[in-house]
């Protein structure tokens, strides 16, 4: 059998690359597969090579996808917080004929002497590795929701796109551990219900999701863990200790790590207020930690590939609250990135793979949450809500509370850790086993 791993890989977001790294060992970990596809990510050819070439590196096997974000590869320097007019009109015009587009090779996809005639040799040439595959499977994460933004009719309807498709062209579709919700926003939930009640397995990586999903669908969802938890580290010291020596980090410094993102705080009005008390929360954070003999290492974990997706231009304003941190400034791959993270002390992490990959190494974590269940969900699995700040809610203070805490109990929190990440390791097992069970059965 054949199968394709969805949506695009991106390389400059390292929580997606793990997830996709991950989903196609799970599936070939399962033995039913004589061939795994990963859609690439990326509308221009520069672009592609930012997104997928570590990937590619790495001997993976790539395929083209069929639809386009509405960027088309054109991403500002600004819009960090909040994108011009201009940029919302392109990206509105884009959307619609996208849609359009979408619907009618959805519709069409099966008609073979139609899509003969309208469509070219090469975009075919795309469509039948998806008509010559047998199960599609969606990479863990976290984008089935939304909070009611005025585009969130179309951004479900982006992010829903090769299920339907796959659905269409009579495929089994399987999404892999993913959290879900909220569902706001006008034909939201009716999109996620239509969609998803037809797919062959769902699981979801945290209860929060779980509950909020068997509410819409009116059946039960099985919990598995985030697959971004079993990314192995990179076993090559060599590179890590360069890295490290780079920035003058040694095996006796005790640091505290740090991911920080640009946030648009959807459903507030006023959201530049918010981004500006979020960052100076944290750089008095790290001003604090400094002065209690800790280190403070800034980490790259998304780098892209729009201006809202790329942590170093939150890092560059951080700069301006404060200079009393390293910045580890590189694009490295996840799982070099997760051995770095395995030498801190502690990590305050806004990026939520990062907190994941901290979590694994068993490293204590302070997470700030973002965009829908996830970090509450996770880290309530992992018995550490009480380390979750929502990111409108950030302040010093609440930072302080939780470092002082996890110092306090500091060989309590390992030893939880230690302990989930125990039961967490039988769970990956337990998945290969469900989703082959579920192929095969049917």
């Amino acid at each position: 059998m054949k199968a394709i791993v969805v949506p695009g890989v991106t390389d400059l977001n390292k929580g997606d690359q793990a997830l996709v790294w991950e989903s196609y060992r799970l599936v070939k970990d399962t033995g039913l597969f004589s061939e795994i596809s990963i859609l690439k990510g990326g509308d221009t050819e520069s672009e592609k090579v930012k997104m997928c070439s570590q990937t590619e590196a790495r001997g993976y096997k790539l395929v083209e996808g069929l639809l386009k974000h509405p960027r088309r590869g054109r991403h500002s320097d600004e819009g960090t917080v909040s994108d011009s007019r201009l940029s919302y009109l392109r990206l509105i015009a884009n959307g619609v004929l996208d849609f359009i587009f979408s619907a009618l090779l959805i519709l069409l996809c099966n008609k073979n002497g139609i899509v003969s005639v309208l469509l070219t040799a090469e975009f075919k040439e795309r469509l039948n590795h998806f008509k010559k595959c047998d199960v599609i499977f969606v990479k863990g994460g976290g984008f089935f929701h939304s909070q009611g933004e005025f585009f969130s009719p179309y951004l479900i309807w982006y992010f829903l796109f090769y299920l339907r498709l796959g659905l269409r062209l009579g495929k089994k579709v399987v999404i892999l551990p993913n959290s879900f919700g909220p569902f706001d926003g006008l034909t939201v939930p009716k999109q996620i219900k239509g969609t998803l009640s037809r797919c062959h397995a769902i699981y979801a990586r945290e209860h929060v999701s779980s509950k909020a999903l068997a509410e819409l669908l009116g059946s039960h969802v099985p919990v598995m863990p985030d697959l971004g938890f079993y990314l192995a580290p990179s076993s090559n010291a060599h590179e890590l200790d360069s890295v490290l020596k780079k920035y003058n980090i040694n095996t006796n410094d005790k640091i505290v790590g740090v991911t920080v993102r640009p946030w648009r705080f959807p459903g507030h009005s006023n959201s530049e207020a918010l981004y500006e008390s979020y960052l100076e929360s944290v750089g008095k954070f790290i001003d604090y930690a400094e002065g209690q003999g800790f280190k403070v290492a800034v980490c790259n974990q998304s780098l892209g590939p729009n201006s809202h997706e790329d942590d170093r231009n939150a890092i560059r304003h951080l700069r301006n609250i404060t200079t009393k941190f390293i910045w580890i400034d590189e694009d490295l791959p996840c799982d070099l990135l997760k051995a770095v993270y395995s030498r801190f002390y502690c990590l305050v992490g806004t990026r939520f793979h990062s907190v994941i990959f901290a979590l694994t190494s068993r490293v204590p974590c302070i997470a700030i949450g973002y965009g829908g269940n996830k970090a509450n969900g996770i880290m309530t699995d992992f018995g550490m809500d009480d380390f979750v700040i929502p990111i409108s809610e950030v302040s010093f203070v609440a930072l302080i509370e939780c470092f002082q805490s996890i110092s306090k109990g500091y060989d309590e929190v390992v030893k939880k850790l230690n302990d989930s990440v125990t039961v967490i390791d039988l769970k990956r097992d337990e998945l290969i086993k469900e989703v082959r069970l579920s192929i095969e059965g049917s």
